[in-house]
């Protein structure tokens, strides 16, 4: 009987573990989600050059916690990313994620391509300072791919 119950309490902590962690990786996909569309809103309104100086603002509207956003032209050169303002001004298009994967050609191809899209890789969590599964959102907007993430742990 004791064990019965041990395995129903074990099988219950189980699942709301599983369904909190869903939650949170829902919430955190729906707000990277929300901050894309406030960021394409904003540069359709204000154009790019006001637009990448509040996306490269760390203390404004468009970086919150682990969550901000980045502008990489179509041919690859970095102009917003308020979480590693080191990249601004940099080349993009050979960047690697941290498994070696070509994730500067892959978001440069999807805005091209698809117009929009979603890419998963691997990139340092500049709020822990660890490496994480990482997924951004991805929309060409006039000339320039914009894009949002949220790691996925």
């Amino acid at each position: 009987m004791r064990l019965r119950l041990l395995s129903s309490v074990i099988a219950v902590l189980i699942m709301a573990a599983a369904s909190s962690s869903s939650a949170v990786e829902g919430s955190g996909s729906e707000e990277a989600q929300n901050l894309l569309a406030r960021a394409v809103a904003y540069l359709e309104k204000e154009g790019p050059a006001k637009a990448f100086c509040a996306f490269n603002d760390p203390k404004g509207p468009f970086h919150s916690g682990e969550l901000y956003v980045f502008a990489v032209s179509m041919d690859g050169l970095m102009f917003a990313n308020s979480a590693a303002p080191s990249l601004v001004g940099t080349s993009f298009r050979d960047t690697r994620d941290a498994a070696g994967q070509p994730i500067g050609q892959n978001i440069m191809e999807i805005a091209m391509s698809q117009g929009e899209g979603s890419l998963d890789y691997m990139w340092l969590n500049r709020v822990n300072n660890k490496v994480e599964k990482k997924r951004s959102f991805i929309k060409r907007v006039e000339g320039f791919a914009l894009g949002t993430g949220y790691y996925t742990r």
